[in-house]
């Protein structure tokens, strides 16, 4: 009983962006940032950083689900540029699974390779390639964790492509 009243919660708290292509925001204010409340809940917070552009929607319904939004409220008026949708993905993308892009850059193909090109707006990846070729040959890249490295491929990504 308590799991179909939860659906129907959900489901009723969803009514207004059930038709996919409606304009959600054109009745709401925009905010400081100037996004409207729907562009909010689908570039911002867990939603956006999970499908962003790629599925506006479920950006929705993971905002609303996880935690009502505020994540996604908090991130565009606090960190803005993280709701532009490439940044958080490619970040994302490049913690998560930084093992199998780093073997892709390396051999220059992969999915895991072509996921980070479209995720950050990338038009070739031999920039990429060739920086973060540099940085591994260094004394830096030996003695840094995982982490580190991470953090140092998605400075090269910030840089050479369009997120």
């Amino acid at each position: 009983m308590l799991k179909k009243i939860a659906i129907a919660s959900v489901v009723i708290a969803m009514i207004p962006f059930g038709a996919a292509n409606a304009d959600l925001g054109s009745s709401f204010k925009s905010a400081d940032t100037g996004r409207t409340i729907e562009q909010i809940y689908k570039q911002c917070g867990i939603g956006g950083a999970l499908f962003g552009n790629s599925s506006p929607i479920l950006a929705i319904i993971s905002n609303v689900t996880w935690d009502l939004g505020t994540t996604a409220a908090t991130s565009d008026s606090m960190s803005p540029e993280t709701c532009q949708g490439g940044n958080v993905r490619a970040a994302v993308l490049i913690k998560e699974a930084f093992p199998s892009v780093e073997k892709d850059l390396a051999s220059g193909q992969g999915a895991h390779l072509s996921a980070l090109q479209s995720v950050a707006n990338c038009d070739s990846a031999a920039s990429v390639r060739a920086q973060y070729g540099q940085y591994a040959q260094t004394a830096a890249y030996r003695t840094a964790t995982q982490d580190q490295n991470a953090e140092a491929l998605f400075s090269i990504v910030k840089t050479s492509c369009a997120i």
